[in-house]
């Protein structure tokens, strides 16, 4: 018997709850697919499972709080008992654990499960003399059932600015260098911890390949800000729609950097490349109610006016590791939004 242990697979969704059903390991309270899917949705849980000639014949949930790690479904297949697959179950959830630097782990045994304890005690793991207390949070949506909506305002710029070009905060040497092209690690670093806050999902949930096939295309140009040499924020422009559709596709600061005037000045200077550096009609922006509370009036303050709002629907943001947002209900109204003034949208988005 050769039976290899990696990261669960969507093929192996359901033979590993008919596993977890046949070892007795189910209850009505919890919902297997759910709790696969929860796991598999954050960085710091995982299913393991046992796999023998494409046989799913053992499993074992792991995953940690930052503070201990904890272990579940500990499977092996009923018709494979007596041959140590609960022991390397184990063995590999620990080495799991003291990969991540976890300096201890915990399981729950049920009291209708108590047989198991002679197993645990047999190989290193001892009862300590805690009480567990739970809650149920019955109203949170399962994974991949919640969505999130948000106003999205499209706003367009036709003329070139004619104002002077703003200058950086003073303090520290600032430089607006073009990625040519970025690497997709370096590239996938910046946009997530930029977009975290903003609930930006969208290249979270495509591949590197197509990501690079973006990020690498000569009419996509991508701006790093760095101040005392330290990457701070990007800004993206996007001329594969033509002269009259450049889209100034993402802006944004590095969370530490907000709040210092780097926003204003980088907007400006990128607004300011898409006119100067290839053709350009027509420049638009997108923003929505997830992003910065002054990044709708920061962007009709640079000169674009809007002509488009509508309520856009996401997919749910812990598919790919991030909550749900808290502003995101209710919307935020654009209308009311400070420094804001929305005119009569009757233009048709691009």
């Amino acid at each position: 018997m050769t039976v290899v242990f990696r990261t669960i697979r969507d093929a192996d969704v359901d033979p590993v709850v008919d596993l977890w059903r046949r070892c007795g390991l189910t209850v009505a309270w919890n919902d297997p697919h759910r709790d696969i899917a929860f796991a598999r949705s954050v960085a710091n849980a995982d299913v393991l499972v046992g796999d023998e000639d494409g046989s799913i014949v053992a499993s074992v949930m792991v995953g940690h709080d930052g503070h201990r790690g904890w272990i579940y479904y500990v499977a092996a297949d009923p018709s494979h008992r007596g041959k140590g697959l609960g022991r390397i179950a184990m063995a590999e959830a620990e080495a799991w654990m003291k990969r991540r630097g976890v300096p201890k782990a915990e399981l729950m045994i049920r009291r209708s499960n108590e047989g198991v304890r002679g197993f645990y005690d047999a190989i290193g793991w001892t009862e300590e003399p805690v009480v567990v207390h739970a809650k149920r949070f019955d109203d949170a949506p399962a994974i991949g059932l919640g969505t999130v909506e948000t106003t999205v305002t499209s706003l367009e710029m036709l003329e070139r600015p004619t104002r002077p070009s703003l200058h950086p905060p003073v303090g520290h040497p600032v430089a607006l260098v073009r990625a040519n092209p970025p690497t997709v690690p370096f590239y996938r670093w910046l946009y997530e911890r930029i977009g975290e806050s903003s609930t930006w999902i969208a290249r979270r949930l495509i591949s590197d390949a197509a990501l690079q096939a973006v990020i690498t295309d000569p009419a996509v140009e991508i701006y790093v800000l760095h101040v005392a040499g330290v990457p701070a924020g990007y800004g993206e422009v996007d001329r594969r729609g033509g002269a009259e559709a450049i889209e100034l596709s993402y802006l944004g600061l590095l969370p530490e950097f907000i709040g210092r005037g780097y926003g204003r000045y980088l907007l400006d200077a990128i607004v300011n490349l898409a006119w100067a550096t290839g053709p350009c009609s027509r420049l638009w922006v997108r923003t929505c109610s997830l992003d910065h509370p002054r990044a709708l009036g920061s962007y009709q303050k640079a000169g674009f006016q809007p002509f488009r709002q509508r309520t856009v629907t996401l997919s749910d943001p812990r598919l790919v590791g991030l909550p749900l947002p808290d502003r995101s209900a209710p919307n935020i109204d654009a209308n009311q939004t400070a420094g804001a003034i929305i005119t009569t949208l009757t233009r048709p988005d691009t």
